[in-house]
């Protein structure tokens, strides 16, 4: 089987190149694709400069995660197709591995590797889900030494690197490219998972990655993509009566996580006010229930393309089960 290794590049600087450098140094060979989304830095000349085999399309404009994601798949025709972040290091025999994984698991739409960090710090096995779609990646932040990272089906791939079969997204249809960031992979494996495809978690299969280059952690503009996006989802997969609960759930979770406190800087160093925050989280709820129309016709497409949405989605939620 071939591989064509998409990569969605923002301002990545020299990290693209690295990305590409650790793909083409592979022990089994794989094709790789760079998408650049109208960057202004100099990633790309970069990336010319080494004369690595790849194919770089340039886009005019950012079309955000998940339309750059679209335009790869457009150009990708191998039977396993990956789309990734441009800020990983692929170990050499990530491509040998994810394909042996596949080959064990002929039923499997998708391979998820073991994204970590040099260090052992793993930032996801799976993920995990509350009642209203919150999201957590399982394992995330422990040693590799205290996760459970046995070969097993998952929920779905860490969006930082997705391994899939061609059937299985073209089963899914492509990414909404509306959601421009965050949340737009889980929304996409749910559409996976409905339409018959499962994921298995291949621990062999090494990425190391710097988390958040494109967006900071804890800013107030990834929680207003974040939060918009999982009440969009929400509303298009969920059960009536758990859509009902949202702002009840909501409410419960934003004071719990009060309780921690909220840091006082984002990932970047500049200062985090409770006053962004909460603004952010507004325009995130605002922003969804004027989408709320846009949603539920979604929702009646879904239930046309994958039968029972609610039914299956609520046994899916109960498979993985945030604790």
């Amino acid at each position: 089987m071939k591989i064509d290794v998409g990569i969605i590049n923002y301002n990545g600087g020299e990290e693209l190149t690295a990305c590409v450098k650790s793909l083409k140094s592979q022990t089994n060979p794989v094709r790789v694709l760079v998408f650049d989304n109208a960057s202004t830095d100099k990633s790309i000349e970069f990336l010319n400069a080494q004369n690595l085999d790849c194919k770089i399309i340039e886009s005019p404009k950012n079309l955000g995660y998940a339309g750059a994601c679209n335009g790869l798949l457009e150009n990708m025709d191998s039977d396993i197709q990956v789309l990734c972040n441009m800020d990983l290091e692929f170990d050499p025999t990530w491509a040998e591995n994810l394909l042996r994984c596949f080959e064990r698991h002929p039923e499997a739409g998708s391979v998820a590797s073991l994204v970590m960090e040099k260090s052992g710090v793993v930032n996801a096995v799976g993920v995990l889900f509350g009642a209203d779609l919150f999201a957590k990646n399982e394992a995330s932040g422990l040693n590799i030494a205290d996760a459970d990272v046995r070969e097993k089906e998952v929920f779905g791939c860490y969006g930082a690197v997705m391994s899939f079969r061609k059937a299985a997204a073209d089963a899914a249809g492509k990414m909404d490219a509306s959601f421009f960031l965050f949340f737009e992979e889980t929304e996409w494996y749910f559409r996976h998972n409905l339409a018959g495809y499962k994921t298995v978690f291949c621990p062999d299969a090494k990425v190391y990655h710097e988390r958040s280059m494109t967006t900071v952690r804890y800013s107030p503009l990834k929680l207003f993509y974040s939060e918009r996006n999982r009440l969009r989802s929400a509303i298009r997969l969920l059960p009536l009566a758990d859509i009902l609960m949202l702002p009840v759930r909501g409410v419960v979770r934003y004071l719990d996580m009060a309780k921690g406190g909220v840091p006082g800087q984002s990932g970047d160093g500049k200062k985090l006010s409770k006053v962004a925050i909460c603004k952010a989280l507004a325009k995130a709820w605002w922003q969804a229930l004027c989408m709320f129309p846009k949603e539920w016709a979604t929702r009646k497409m879904y239930q046309r393309m994958f039968g029972n949405v609610p039914a299956k989605v609520r046994e899916i939620l109960a498979t993985y089960k945030l604790g």
